[in-house]
């Protein structure tokens, strides 16, 4: 509905076609309209090349504005048109957010006899009033369209506002009168009716890859976030949910589709998903990048911005403010746009590099806005792809955030392995620790238990390491430790599992290795030890170790059990003078452990 004080205006259009079809602005309302629409002003651009099937040009451009408080009859605008009251108008016209209502019109000549069948289609999908009229030969053909009638009274169940029209022989006028707080942008295409429903289908189509393709992301990190409770999943599933209700509903896909009879929300539907859109955005940019922690005054400031927009669009909504929601709608949405940029590049430079993708996305998301807004403006040639730019960009970008999230899984795995791994080994001496020594050798143990093999267990302990750490320090009993570790690293068989058990102990388990080979690899050890060479502080010192190894011959045998016999061996090393191997089968272990360990 016309709000009182709007400026009525007439505008003539005139453009040379080739296949009777002229644009008059833009496809629609897109998420780029943030760039050009932030003010009510005029805006231009060229008008666009077409083929060669002309048969008649269309005649004249220029344009009236009607004086404020002022209505405007088909009448008086042909009486304008007739009196030459009207001004030549580059194209396209862009009134921007909360325009006055405006009047458009044109000629169009038919030299044949016959009757020229085309498709007059005014391309944006949400216009409150739209009125058309056909004037040939004294006798005025009418149509009434728009936001404000359902969707099923629409002549053609289009998402625009398409008419078809038999032209007969000779001039005939088409006056265009559109309303609605909304952006004012009219692309106006004249076609054959056969190649406008095939260049329809081709956009069906483009859109049909667009939709799968968001859709595929949704469900995608919808089973995400489900099976693997990551909350970043979540956020970026409602994230693409509010793009893709955004989409729809500015598009007139919505209208179409999910909302043919719901008129006040096909009224509010564009404002209020686009805060929705902007504001998702932003939450999820916050849990991915973990501003909260690692940006905090960031943070904070985008919480401010997020909560004052929110406040100030439930305000308008609540007191039927359209033109201040939906300038609150595309303000957002270019502030959200430089946040999002702002974020991505902080983060990286802060060194997060999963936020390369989502700054390289933001790029894509704010270049496909600008070249959309420059086709608009008349500074870029018009081009299917340079128009709808903006939705390949957020695509782009959609995709890229996918692949943020997908790169930032992988850190969280390669991190968890990292830690998994750090865990099984022991800290100082980088060796398997006793809970890693378990998980390697269980599974051979069981093995070789069903199988009847031979195994063994070697303990070794180091001689009256007490004495070295309060003669010498810590720190250098911990370098003998390490000392150690690497020596029995380099003579331990492929296969055989070597672990730091505790304090001053090691332990290796021997698999297919019968008692006799344990003990002389055991010796080996203890030869290995004592010749090697010891810092410089140590020089004075006799470094030696004892050693228990025990074999398994009885067939249901724990692996612990193994583990105490091959103790009790080391303990009667230990009690034969140290510096020696002692070991023998398990049912031949000593029965009990007689030296005290302090003095060991």
């Amino acid at each position: 509905m016309i709000q009182p004080g709007w400026r009525t205006s007439v505008k003539i259009i005139k453009i040379t076609v080739t296949d009777y079809r002229f644009i008059f602005s833009q496809q629609g309302l897109s998420l780029v309209a943030f760039f050009l629409l932030l003010s009510s002003g005029l805006a231009t651009a060229a008008s666009l090349p077409s083929s060669n099937k002309q048969v008649q040009d269309i005649q004249r451009s220029a344009y009236y504005q009607v004086p404020m408080a002022t209505t405007l009859s088909v009448d008086e605008a042909q009486d304008l048109y007739d009196s030459g009251g009207f001004t030549t108008s580059a194209l396209p016209l862009n009134l921007g957010i909360g325009a006055r209502p405006v009047w458009l019109g044109f000629e169009f000549t038919n030299p044949i006899g016959t009757d020229l069948s085309k498709r007059l289609s005014i391309k944006n999908s949400w216009l409150d009033e739209l009125d058309v009229y056909f004037v040939h030969g004294g006798q005025v053909e009418s149509h009434h369209a728009g936001d404000s009638l359902a969707f099923s009274q629409r002549a053609t169940k289009s998402r625009y506002f398409v008419f078809d029209h038999d032209f007969p022989a000779g001039i005939t006028r088409v006056f265009i009168r559109a309303a609605s707080p909304d952006p004012m942008l009219l692309p106006i295409y004249l076609q054959d009716i056969n190649k406008a429903g095939g260049e329809q289908t081709v956009e069906n189509y483009s859109y049909g890859f667009i939709y799968g393709g968001m859709f595929t992301l949704l469900a995608y990190n919808l089973m995400l976030f489900f099976s693997l409770k990551n909350a970043r999943y979540l956020f970026y599933s409602v994230y693409v949910t509010a793009f893709l209700a955004t989409n729809i509903a500015y598009t007139g896909h919505g209208f179409m589709w999910l909302w043919p009879e719901s008129l006040v929300w096909q009224q509010w539907s564009n404002p209020v998903l686009m805060m929705l859109y902007a504001v998702t955005g932003l939450l999820f940019a916050a849990q991915f990048l973990n501003t909260k922690q690692n940006l905090p005054k960031l943070h904070r400031l985008i919480r401010l911005i997020c909560i004052g927009f929110l406040l100030a669009q439930c305000a308008s909504v609540a007191v039927g403010a359209q033109i201040s929601a939906l300038l609150l709608s595309f303000s957002f949405v270019f502030i959200f746009s430089v946040l999002m940029v702002l974020l991505g590049a902080v983060a990286y430079l802060k060194g997060n590099q999963s936020a390369k993708y989502f700054l390289i996305g933001s790029i894509a998301h704010v270049t496909g806005a600008c070249v959309t807004a420059m086709v608009v403006w008349g500074f870029m040639p018009y081009s299917v792809l340079s128009y709808r730019a903006v939705e390949l960009g957020s695509m782009a970008d959609a995709i890229l955030l996918a692949m943020a999230l997908a790169d930032k899984f992988r850190i969280v795995q390669e991190e968890k392995q990292i830690a998994e791994s750090l865990s099984n080994l022991d800290p100082l001496t980088e060796i398997n620790n006793r809970r890693a020594f378990y998980n390697i050798v269980n599974p051979v143990w069981d093995v070789g238990l069903r199988k009847s093999r031979p195994m063994s267990v070697i303990l070794l302990d180091i001689d009256r390491f007490k004495r070295i750490n309060d003669r010498y320090g810590h720190t250098q009993g911990d370098e003998i430790l390490v000392l150690i570790a690497n020596a029995l690293g380099e003579e331990i068989r492929t296969g055989d599992c070597l672990a730091r058990w505790g304090g001053e102990e090691f332990i290796i388990f021997l698999p297919e290795t019968p008692g006799e080979t344990a003990r002389i690899i055991a010796e080996r050890l203890r030869e290995k030890v004592s010749v090697m060479s010891l810092p410089s502080k140590l020089d004075n010192m006799a470094l030696t170790v004892s050693l228990g190894a025990a074999e398994n011959d009885q067939g249901n045998l724990s692996l612990d059990a193994l583990i105490s016999a091959a103790d009790k061996y080391l303990y009667r090393a230990k009690d034969g003078g140290r510096n020696q191997v002692c070991g023998g089968l398990f049912s031949e272990a000593p029965a009990n452990k007689v030296l005290n360990k302090a003095e060991s």
